[in-house]
């Protein structure tokens, strides 16, 4: 299944309103640090994700950036009218996709963004 453009956060304006935005949740887990703004007009939930160079090597980014979208990709449905920012930590590459998978459910649940 492809990660679709509607379903991502495509220009800066967007990803500042999230980072920057009032009603913005948070929640860090060792690996990565989850930001969600509720969107206002009924739409799929939409994810950016950040990776800076702190976090390694291209191909390091680039497989941590492919685990949150993998995750992303599973549970979209379930998410609602949100965009969501997933800031990336350094060593989130060597996770596999199921430890992964469990820090970023954990870190949403506590944005209550998505139940237990």
């Amino acid at each position: 299944m492809r990660f679709a453009k509607r379903q991502r956060l495509l220009d800066r304006a967007s990803f500042e309103r999230v980072q920057g935005g009032a009603s913005t949740l948070k929640a860090s887990s060792r690996h990565f640090t989850v930001l969600v703004c509720a969107r206002a007009a009924p739409a799929p939930a939409r994810l950016g994700v950040i990776a800076s160079r702190r976090v390694g090597s291209a191909v390091h980014r680039s497989r941590a950036k492919r685990l949150v979208r993998e995750f992303f990709r599973a549970r979209a449905a379930a998410f609602g009218a949100v965009d969501i920012v997933v800031i990336v930590k350094s060593g989130a590459h060597e996770l596999s996709a199921a430890e992964a998978a469990a820090e970023l459910a954990s870190a949403l649940t506590r944005t209550k963004t998505v139940a237990p």
